[in-house]
């Protein structure tokens, strides 16, 4: 009770809705009565319920929908039984494959949603309305005679006149919420989601143009040839994507950020939802989270046996930092996730403080950073430090604050496991000094940097194999036991399994350097990287090139592969 009298009470007073001495009075009555305070506002005649419900709107995150105008899928309403809906306080609105969207007075009753998520076996994603919003619709719908619905939904797709296109902010949202209800849209967003998944992509983008409007799919790091949209249903599509994120509809001016979980063919998949305003339209990314492909172990992310041995051990280390650098999309957090399951031990205590936390682990705390509520990477390890840690996973280096905290942390004792955007394992060293950290603190600290990328599998359909010219053979000898051993390599070809592309999948390559006292000297007197570099390879590091070119001879993987994504380093 007190917490929702902070989020609703004090709500309305900050907003000039009502006066500290009403809520005083409200409050005196709620004990008397022990009704929820909201319900003590609107009976006191200080607030009507649409207040009410728009205050838990902007403190809960959930959108606001005015009932009284909106038109609901009629094929929704069959899936709640009307004894259901008036005893749960709720109404049915649309489904978009396994998930309903539904109107509840209280979105965040758990056993409400529960009982739904029984009864409709659909995932629910709650909106809030008013009890006499909620009410109302249960009335019209539930008692409509057959065809009324139909009726009204045609009205509703007639054309606009120019007065009712001015409409205010409030007035827009049944309207967009009903485009985004048309059984065309719900098909095609599903269709995308659904192809996307079946084509094992990463990330969808939904992309609008002057005169075009088309989804792109990203398949293991690339983007796939742009697949046509139709244009006018570009206003209906976004705002579908976003109802599902349960993100403001109307807010078309700033980027925003949600999330949808749903199933796809039984498989459960979270999709992480990032809009960004351009000047024709709203660009949608939509990174895809399959949770049922589980965990890499270490030994399937693509090691040569003598890294991973050499890893394998680093991160067994009682304390320390384990980096692991490259860009973004490069697999850093899948590499942390893989290393943090093979550790994972109920005698410690793992905390991991992430943004966003993409998969869970059994036995391990999981927390994610919220800018906006003042949890930053900085002050969530802070307090992370003061939990009795034995382990703990920052999802990346960003200043000098969190740097400080983090090698404070593995100085202490502490295993702590981190990123940074570098292009190769030495240039960390660097990049935390240039952050700010002392050197004789990153010499002391590190226990292990590995440097990463991604490269695309031949697919082993269609691989086609071919002799190497004299160029070609000379960057694998460096990788081979004998240059003469070179008799042939493999190219991408392409194919049906592989959707022409010649590859299928990803593997990772890597470079790992252990700082030895040596390497440990260079750090502390600020040594420029290829110093660095030369020491390492003493000390028996290979490079990401000679990884890569080391899976090129192997056959894993193509030459114009490995130089496409190491060119930089």
């Amino acid at each position: 009770m007190a917490e929702e009298r902070r989020l609703i009470g004090e709500y309305l007073v900050e907003k000039g809705v009502i006066t500290e001495s009403q809520l005083r009075e409200a409050t005196e009555e709620q004990k008397r009565t022990n009704r929820r305070i909201g319900e003590v506002l609107v009976r006191l005649g200080f607030v009507k319920e649409e207040d009410i419900a728009r205050a838990l709107s902007e403190q809960l995150g959930f959108n606001f929908m005015d009932l009284s105008s909106y038109q609901i899928d009629p094929s929704s309403i069959g899936l709640v039984p009307e004894a259901a809906a008036r005893r749960l306080q709720v109404m049915p609105l649309f489904k978009i494959g396994s998930s309903l969207t539904v109107a509840m007075v209280n979105p965040l009753d758990v056993g409400a949603i529960d009982e739904l998520e029984r009864m409709t076996k659909m995932s629910v994603d709650p909106v809030i309305s008013t009890p006499s919003g909620i009410s109302g619709a249960i009335e019209r719908y539930y008692k409509v005679r057959p065809g009324v619905g139909q009726q009204r939904a045609a009205a509703a797709s007639q054309p606009r006149t120019e007065a009712q296109s001015s409409q205010t902010q409030d007035e827009e949202i049944p309207r967009l919420m009903q485009e985004a209800a048309q059984a065309s849209v719900i098909q095609l967003v599903d269709d995308l989601i659904s192809e996307a998944v079946e084509r094992e992509a990463s990330d969808i983008h939904i992309e609008p143009q002057e005169d075009d409007f088309y989804c792109r799919y990203r398949v293991d790091g690339m983007l796939q040839k742009p697949k046509p949209l139709d244009k006018k249903l570009q206003s209906a599509v976004i705002s579908r994507i976003k109802i599902m994120a349960n993100i403001d509809i109307t807010e078309k001016r700033l980027p925003q950020d949600g999330r949808i979980q749903t199933t796809v063919g039984k498989k459960p998949i979270d999709l992480r939802i990032a809009t960004f305003p351009t000047i024709y339209g709203e660009h949608v990314s939509i990174r895809i989270l399959d949770k049922s492909s589980g965990i890499l172990r270490l030994d399937q992310l693509g090691f040569q046996p003598d890294t991973l041995e050499r890893f394998a051990s680093s991160i067994k280390k009682p304390y320390g930092i384990v980096l692991v650098t490259g860009p973004t999309g490069s697999g850093k957090t899948t590499t942390l996730y893989s290393a943090l399951n093979a550790i994972s031990d109920t005698k410690k205590n793992i905390i991991t403080l992430e943004d966003p936390v993409e998969y869970t682990i059994p036995g391990i705390h999981q927390s994610q950073v919220n800018v906006k509520a003042g949890l930053t990477f900085a002050t969530g390890l802070r307090s992370i430090v003061r939990s009795d840690p034995d382990i703990i996973m920052i999802g990346e280096i960003r200043d000098r604050e969190t740097a400080d905290i983090a090698i404070h942390a593995a100085l202490t004792g502490h295993l702590v496991f981190s990123t940074l955007h570098t292009n190769d394992a030495p240039s960390a060293c660097a990049r935390l000094i240039d952050i700010g950290v002392e050197p004789y603190l990153a010499a002391s600290s590190i226990a292990v940097i590995l440097a990463q990328r991604l490269v695309r599998r031949l697919c082993p359909k269609c691989k086609k194999e071919y002799e190497p010219n004299d160029s070609e053979k000379s960057l694998i000898a460096g990788v081979s036991d004998e240059r003469q051993r070179i008799k042939k390599l493999f190219r991408e070809s392409g194919c049906k399994e592989c959707l022409n592309t010649g590859f299928k999948g990803r593997t990772g390559i890597f470079e790992i350097l252990i700082p030895s006292d040596s390497i440990k000297g260079l750090i502390v007197r600020k040594a420029p990287a290829h110093e660095l570099v030369n020491e390492a390879r003493k000390s028996g590091m290979k490079s990401l090139r000679d990884d890569g070119l080391a899976k090129v001879a192997a056959g894993i993987t193509s030459l114009s592969e490995v130089l496409r994504v190491t060119e930089e380093v």
